[in-house]
């Protein structure tokens, strides 16, 4: 099974981390000379064990097909068999930037131009009305979290993959990373698939409307 990466940003949050980690480990060895009682050594270096581990396996979380199944690895394995995804919700990625929030992701092309990171987030159902609200990931989770299964940043070698595992639920498509992914996406589930919808940040109900009265 090829595995691959559910965050985008890894070095700098590993470097983080580990910088925080050998930092608390710091105290933990003043703690011992220089502070009474011992425990604020054994917190501090209980902070250090736990920032060098626990955040690292979420950073470097995993996830991929194996056989007729969903697989990912966040602390431990787990495994959804394809039928229990109702959907999948491909939209631009974001990520907590220290300091600043929620940002969506980007790359520059040889080219010059600047394009999204893409997302995939897998529902358990989703019946569509509310994907207006779903322009990135974070939006998406917040949006649906009672149907959420996984999310992570897309590679198109899993989908392609997802795709001949014989994934056959709805595929929703943000009409941003349609407009800049649209021909890998139907390199993978065909041009004109009718199971695969591309949503705005009109809302359903009004998009409905606007097209009768057209």
């Amino acid at each position: 099974m090829k595995k691959f990466y559910r965050n985008y940003r890894r070095r700098g949050n590993t470097i983080f981390f580990v910088v925080m980690g050998i930092l608390f480990a710091g105290l933990g060895t003043l703690a011992v000379f220089f502070m009474d009682p011992i425990v604020w050594a054994a917190v501090c270096y209980a902070a250090a064990v736990l920032l060098l581990t626990v955040p690292l396996f979420v950073v470097h979380a995993t996830y991929g097909v194996d056989g007729s199944r969903l697989r990912m690895r966040v602390l431990f394995p787990k495994k959804i068999p394809l039928p229990e995804i109702g959907a999948i919700v491909i939209t631009a990625y974001d990520s907590y930037r220290r300091w600043k929030g929620f940002q969506a992701e980007t790359f520059k092309s040889s080219s010059g131009d600047i394009y999204n990171i893409p997302s995939i987030t897998f529902l358990r159902e989703c019946d569509g009305k509310e994907l207006d609200l779903c322009d990135t990931r974070t939006y998406t989770r917040i949006t649906y979290k009672k149907q959420m299964i996984f999310d992570a940043a897309l590679d198109f070698d899993f989908l392609r993959a997802f795709a001949d595992a014989g994934y056959a639920g709805r595929v929703y498509v943000s009409e941003r990373i349609y407009a800049q992914y649209g021909e890998a996406i139907e390199k993978v589930f065909g041009r004109g698939e009718p199971k695969v919808e591309v949503f705005d940040r009109l809302p359903k109900n009004l998009a409905k409307f606007r097209k009768n009265a057209d």
